[in-house]
C-alpha cells in the first residue's frame, strides 16, 4: 500500500519554510499510529524540519543534494528509487511538494487533514480527483482552528472494466513502436522490470513455446518463475503467470487501475501516453515483482529493440528462435532487417542464445553480439536427432543428453527445446541438473500448438499463420500423416502474408473451409478462399467455426484427419466448438 499523509488549508496550501505551521495534537497522534512500523518517504525539507528519523520507521528520504546518514535512513535521489528501497513494504508520504505530486496518481490511499481556515503557506498541496477516490472515513473536530481527518481509498476497476478499457486503448492507438512512453510509466513506477534477472525471448515462430520450456525446466528446479507471453488464446489473463498460476481478476484490474491512473498523469502533463500493449506489459513487470519472482521469462509481443518488453536492463541471457519474414511493416523488408530488429533485444556483455537457421540471420546477429561484446551460442540442427515425434510430445537426443521427452508435440518442439536448454545453461546464477531439465521438459504445457483435440477424427490445431510457422506444420503433416489428405479449416489476418501460407498448405488438403477470424485485421473467409483455390480445388468459404468444424467433421470421417490453423484469434472458439460435439 502506498499512502498520502497531509495536512491542508481551505487553499490548498501547505508549508511555510519547510515548517509545518499547525500545532494539533491530535493531528500528531493519527500520524503516529498510522505510520508506525511503515515506512515513511519524506523530501530534503521536510527530513530537515524534523530532524532526525522518526522513531519506529524507516525513513527514505530523497534528495539531490544531500546524504543523510543515521540509523534506519536512506537517501535516494528519485522518488522512483524510493519506490525501489520501499519495496512491497507500506509506505507512508509525508512532506514534499514535488513527492505528493509524484506520488498522488499511484496513491492507494489519502490520509488528509482538511484545516478549515485560510493559512498563506509557501507550496500548495496537489488537486486530486475525488471521482477517483472514496471518501470512507471523515471525522469533524469543532474548535477555533476547526479541522477535519478525513480518509479516501482510490477507487478500483473491476475485471470487467480493466478490460474494456485496454480494448478501448487497443482502438485508440494500435501498435506504435518505441519505448519512450513505456519507460516513462515505468520509472514512475520504481522501474519494476529490473526486480528480477529476465530470460528475453525474441524471433518470429516459436517464443512460446520456447518460454514454456525454459519456464518448465526452471521450476522443476524449484524456482519460483513469472512469464509474460502473447497475445493470450483462451484466456486473457494466460499472458501473465507465475508457476503456472495465471494473474487474478482482482490483481490485474487492481494494477490496471493504477495504471491508468499513472498514465493520465502523463497525459495532463503533455507526454506521450503508452499503447494498451505498453501498459498490459508495464502491468506485467510490476506484477511480477510483486509475486517476488526468482527470474522471469519475458517473450517480445513483435520484434526486439523497440518491444516495449526491451525496456528491462535485466536479461541474463538474450534468446533468438526462428526469424522469418513478418510484421514487415514495422521491423523491414528484408530478412537482414528483420534480424536487426530481433537483435535489438541484445545487451552488452550478456550471453545470446541463437537458434540456428538462414546464414544472413546468423551473419547479422553474429555481427550485432560483436558490437555489444555479448557471447553467442548457436544451436546446430546437426547436433539434433528426434527418434520419435506423435501427438504427446517429441523425443530427442542432443549432445549428452540422450532420449529427451519434451511434452509439446512438433518436430519443431525439439529444436524449441534444446533452444531453451541452451538458455538455461547459460544462467550463471541459476543451478538445473540434468533431472530437472528433463523433468521439466517431461512436464512441459503450451495449449494450441499442434494440440490434438481428438483421436476419432483427428482434430489439430496449431496458430501457423505466416510462412515460416506454415513450412514447419508442413513438415509435421508431411512426417505424421505421409498418406493422408487433410480436412483443413484455415482463418488468417489480412497483413500476413496468406497466399505463401497457402501455397504451402493448401496442397495437402482435401477439402478447405476458410473461416473469418474474430478480429478487426482479420481476412475475410471469400477473399481467403479466392487466394487458396489457385492451391487447392474445392474450397468453400462459412460463416463460422462451428459451421466449420460441423462441415469438417462429415467430410473427415471418423478416420480422417482435421487441421485446423492461421490465425490464434479464433482457436479458443474451435476448441469450445469441439468440447460441444465431440
Amino acid at each position: 500500500m502506498l499512502a498520502l499523509i497531509a495536512a491542508y488549508a481551505e487553499n490548498h496550501v501547505i508549508g511555510q519554510n519547510g515548517r509545518i505551521p499547525w500545532d494539533i495534537p491530535e493531528e500528531k497522534h493519527r500520524f503516529r499510529d498510522l505510520t508506525m512500523g511503515h515506512v515513511i518517504i519524506m523530501g530534503r525539507r521536510t527530513y530537515e524540519e524534523i530532524g532526525r528519523p522518526l522513531p519506529g520507521r524507516e525513513t527514505i528520504v530523497v534528495s539531490r543534494t544531500k546524504c543523510f546518514d543515521a540509523p534506519h535512513c536512506t537517501t535516494v535521489s528519485s522518488f522512483a528509487a524510493a519506490l525501489q528501497a520501499a519495496g512491497e513494504r507500506d509506505a507512508f508520504i509525508c512532506g514534499g511538494a514535488q513527492l505528493y505530486r509524484e506520488a498522488l496518481p499511484l496513491a492507494d490511499v489519502l490520509y488528509l487533514t482538511e484545516i478549515h481556515r485560510e493559512f498563506a503557506g509557501d507550496v500548495q498541496f496537489p488537486t486530486f480527483d475525488a471521482a477517483a477516490f472514496e471518501r470512507i472515513e471523515w471525522t469533524d473536530i469543532p474548535g477555533e482552528i476547526p479541522y477535519t481527518f478525513v480518509t479516501y481509498r482510490r477507487r478500483v476497476m473491476d475485471y470487467t472494466q480493466a478490460r474494456d478499457y485496454i480494448a478501448a486503448l487497443t482502438a485508440e492507438k494500435g501498435i506504435v513502436p518505441g519505448l519512450g512512453p513505456v519507460r516513462e510509466l515505468l520509472a514512475r513506477l520504481g522501474n519494476p522490470q529490473d526486480a528480477c534477472p529476465v530470460v528475453h525471448i525474441a524471433g518470429t515462430n516459436g517464443k512460446g513455446s520456447t518460454l514454456a520450456m525454459t519456464a518448465s525446466m526452471l521450476q522443476a528446479a524449484g524456482y519460483r518463475v513469472g512469464t509474460y507471453s502473447s497475445p493470450a488464446v483462451f484466456s486473457p489473463r494466460e499472458c501473465w503467470q507465475v508457476n503456472g498460476e495465471m494473474i487474478t481478476e482482482e490483481a490485474y484490474a487492481s494494477w490496471m487501475t493504477k495504471l491508468c491512473a499513472v498514465r493520465d498523469a502523463m497525459h495532463a502533463e503533455g507526454l506521450a501516453v503508452p499503447t494498451a500493449f505498453e501498459m498490459e506489459t508495464a502491468l506485467a513487470f510490476c506484477w511480477l515483482a510483486q509475486q517476488q519472482c526468482d527470474i522471469a521469462v519475458i517473450e517480445c509481443g513483435m520484434g526486439g529493440r523497440g518491444d516495449a518488453t526491451n525496456v528491462t536492463t535485466a536479461t541474463a541471457v538474450s534468446v533468438l528462435v526462428s526469424i522469418g519474414m513478418d510484421h514487415m511493416k514495422f521491423l523491414g523488408s528484408t530478412i537482414e532487417e528483420i534480424a536487426q530488429a530481433k537483435g535489438g533485444i541484445i545487451k552488452p556483455g550478456i550471453p545470446v542464445v541463437l537458434q540456428g537457421q538462414d546464414a544472413a540471420i546468423e551473419r547479422k546477429i553474429r555481427e550485432l553480439c560483436a558490437q555489444q561484446g555479448s557471447p553467442l551460442t548457436i544451436i546446430r540442427p546437426e547436433e539434433l536427432s528426434v527418434t520419435q515425434a506423435n501427438a504427446k510430445g517429441v523425443t530427442f537426443d542432443y549432445q549428452k543428453l540422450q532420449q529427451v521427452e519434451a511434452a509439446l508435440p512438433g518436430l519443431v518442439q525439439a529444436r524449441n527445446a534444446v533452444t531453451a536448454i541452451a538458455a538455461v545453461q547459460q544462467l550463471k546464477d541459476f543451478d538445473l541438473s540434468e533431472q530437472a531439465i528433463r523433468e521439466g521438459l517431461r512436464h512441459v504445457r503450451w495449449k494450441g500448438r499442434l494440440e490434438q483435440l481428438c483421436d476419432r477424427p483427428v482434430i489439430l490445431m496449431d496458430g501457423a499463420h505466416n510462412p515460416n510457422a506454415a513450412a514447419r506444420l508442413r513438415e509435421e503433416m508431411l512426417y505424421r500423416f505421409p498418406d493422408k489428405k487433410l480436412i483443413e479449416i484455415v482463418g488468417v489476418l489480412a497483413d500476413k502474408d496468406f497466399t505463401e501460407v497457402g501455397r504451402l498448405m493448401a496442397p495437402l488438403a482435401q477439402r478447405i473451409f476458410t473461416i473469418t477470424p474474430d478480429s478487426p485485421r482479420a481476412l475475410a473467409a471469400e477473399q481467403l478462399a479466392d487466394c487458396l483455390r489457385q492451391f487447392c480445388d474445392d474450397v468453400t468459404p462459412v460463416d463460422s467455426t462451428a459451421q466449420a468444424l460441423d462441415l469438417a467433421l462429415d467430410a473427415a470421417g471418423e478416420t480422417g484427419v482435421i487441421l485446423a490453423f492461421g490465425s490464434l484469434s479464433w482457436l479458443h472458439t474451435l476448441r469450445d466448438a469441439v468440447e460441444e460435439r465431440i
